[in-house]
């Protein structure tokens, strides 16, 4: 992720790779996405989640980086767009980006900064794999991390545990600890 964030140097493509990550929203709700869902002060962003299967809409209410922060603000005054304009948009009024474009804009940062070998791996839906994988790693409880990906169920969020290894790692650690 790191090499890829750094390699990206189209401003609007770095925007969408990193709200697609950083949110860990599907691509809907990326592309759903307007700048009125967006807190400066807290530096918070409202996420509409898609999945749930409820009548009444279900938000997240995600902190994000002040990278990510800096690029929606500077978006927005760079095109001129409004509150009620999405942030994956490039004119007032507009549609957001395609789902396609987002797709694009993954590959071809991807095959043009990490080469052949990622090429399989870049799909939209894989920011948001990683992102719980990292978030996983860096300590967050099962339950958090249900919150923050919008899962209804937790069976869902569990799927997850089995790609980090920090939990693991520990739990030898400690194991080990006992014989000292």
């Amino acid at each position: 992720m790191k090499a890829l964030l750094e390699g990206t140097v189209n401003d609007f493509h770095k925007l969408a790779i990193l709200i697609m990550y950083e949110t860990g929203a599907r691509v809907e709700e990326a592309r759903d996405l307007k700048f009125s869902d967006v807190e400066p002060g807290t530096g918070r962003v409202k996420v509409l989640t898609l999945k749930q299967r409820k009548t009444n809409k279900t938000y997240r209410y995600l902190k994000i980086s002040d990278k990510l922060l800096s690029l929606i603000l500077n978006h927005r005054i760079s095109h001129k767009l409004n509150d009620n304009d999405f942030i994956l948009s490039k004119k007032t009024g507009g549609p957001a980006i395609a789902r396609k474009s987002i797709s694009y804009i993954l590959k071809y940062n991807t095959l043009k900064i990490l080469g052949n070998s990622f090429l399989d791996k870049a799909h939209p839906h894989a920011l948001r794999h990683t992102r719980a994988v990292h978030l996983l790693d860096s300590g967050m409880n099962i339950m958090l991390l249900k919150n923050f990906l919008g899962h209804s169920n937790i069976s869902n969020t569990l799927i997850y545990l089995k790609y980090s290894n920090k939990d693991l790692a520990e739990a030898i650690g400690r194991a080990n600890n006992i014989l000292i």
